[in-house]
C-alpha cells in the first residue's frame, strides 16, 4: 500500500480546492506505488453528491430513463442540468396493490466534478467511471455479511460514510459529519498521531477523545434510527467498521456497547489471500483503504 501526503486546504470536505497539487501527488503515488495502469475509477463523496432512495411505478425498460428523470426532478433540490446522474434499480415491492420498482438516485454536481477531472488530467490518468465512494463500500462486504442486513461505517479524515446493505443491495447511503481531522484539532495534534497511543496518556486527551467517540455514537445512531424508521426495511443485525477511524482503540467495543448491535472491524482485502502480503498490510492496517478496495473490485468486476 502506498499514500502520500496533501498539504492542508488542498481537499477540503470531500472536495478538490487545489487541482494541481492533487494532481502532482497523484503523480508522486503513481511513482512510489510503482502502479502501471493509467485507468482509474474515480470515487466521490461531499456534500456535492446527493443519494436519494425512490419508488416509481413498474415499467418496460424502454420508458425506465424518462419515467426516472422526471422522478429525479422532483426528489433532488438542484436542476438536472447542473448534475451528472445515475440510478440504481435495487428491487421491487408491493405498494397499494401496485407494484413499484425501488431506486437509488445518485447526482454529483459537474462544477465539483470538473475539480477532480482537472487533477486527474495533470496526472495523466483517464477515469473508466465515476462512483459514488459510500456506494463502493458494498463491495467490500465479506460473503456472510452480504445474506444480511449490515450497516457499514466508514471513519475517514474528513467526512465519514454510512451506508446500509441488505443482503447485497444498498438501502441508505450517507454522509454523516464525524471525523478524524476534528479529533486531531481537539488533541492539538496531527492527523499522523491521532492513532498513536502516547496523544492519550493525560487525562484532557481522554476526555477529549471520550467527547469525540460520543459524537460518533449519535450521528450514527441518528442515521440507523432513520432508516430503521422507514415502512417495511428489515433489522439491522450488524455493523461492520472500517476507514482509518476503525483503528482508533476501544472505538468498536464503544458502538457496540451504545447501539446494541456487534461490530466488525474486516480487513477488505481478505478475498485476495494470494496477493503480496507487503502490499496489502496486515488487518487492521488495511481498514484505512475500505473505499480504494471497493472501487477496485468494483472496476475489476465491470459493474
Amino acid at each position: 500500500m502506498a499514500g502520500v501526503e496533501l498539504s492542508p486546504g488542498a481537499v477540503e470536505e470531500g472536495m478538490i480546492v487545489q487541482p494541481r497539487e492533487v494532481g502532482e501527488a497523484l503523480v508522486e503515488l503513481w511513482s512510489s506505488g510503482e502502479i502501471k495502469h493509467r485507468r482509474v475509477l474515480l470515487g466521490v463523496a461531499n456534500q456535492a453528491v446527493l443519494v436519494r432512495y425512490a419508488t416509481i411505478p413498474k415499467v418496460p425498460a424502454d420508458k425506465l430513463d424518462n419515467i426516472i428523470r422526471f422522478q429525479a426532478q422532483e426528489s433532488l433540490p438542484i436542476p438536472l442540468e447542473s448534475v451528472v446522474m445515475d440510478y440504481l434499480v435495487i428491487g421491487e415491492a408491493e405498494e397499494e396493490g401496485r407494484t413499484v420498482l425501488e431506486l437509488l438516485l445518485v447526482a454529483a454536481r459537474r462544477d465539483m466534478l470538473d475539480s477532480f477531472l482537472e487533477a486527474l488530467s495533470i496526472a495523466k490518468l483517464e477515469p473508466d467511471d465515476v462512483d459514488a465512494s459510500t456506494m463502493a463500500l458494498i463491495h467490500t462486504l465479506p460473503g456472510k455479511a452480504l445474506d444480511r442486513t449490515v450497516a457499514i461505517v466508514n471513519i475517514a479524515n474528513g467526512l465519514s460514510n454510512i451506508l446500509v446493505s441488505d443482503q447485497g443491495r444498498p438501502r441508505m447511503a450517507r454522509l454523516v459529519s464525524f471525523k478524524l481531522k476534528d479529533l486531531a484539532e481537539g488533541l492539538g495534534c496531527s492527523l499522523q498521531k491521532v492513532l498513536s497511543e502516547r496523544v492519550y496518556q493525560t487525562s484532557q486527551a481522554l476526555q477529549v477523545y471520550d467527547q469525540w467517540l460520543d459524537s460518533v455514537v449519535t450521528e450514527t445512531r441518528s442515521s440507523l434510527t432513520y432508516y430503521q424508521n422507514q415502512a417495511d426495511v428489515p433489522e439491522l443485525e450488524a455493523i461492520i467498521l472500517n476507514g482509518r477511524g476503525a483503528r482508533l482503540r476501544g472505538i468498536a467495543g464503544k458502538l457496540e456497547a451504545e447501539l446494541g448491535l456487534p461490530v466488525r472491524i474486516v480487513n477488505p482485502f481478505s478475498p485476495y489471500s494470494n496477493a503480496d502480503e507487503r502490499n496489502l498490510g496486515n488487518g487492521i492496517d488495511a481498514v484505512e483503504y475500505a473505499i480504494c478496495a471497493g472501487l477496485a473490485r468494483r472496476g475489476l468486476e465491470g459493474s
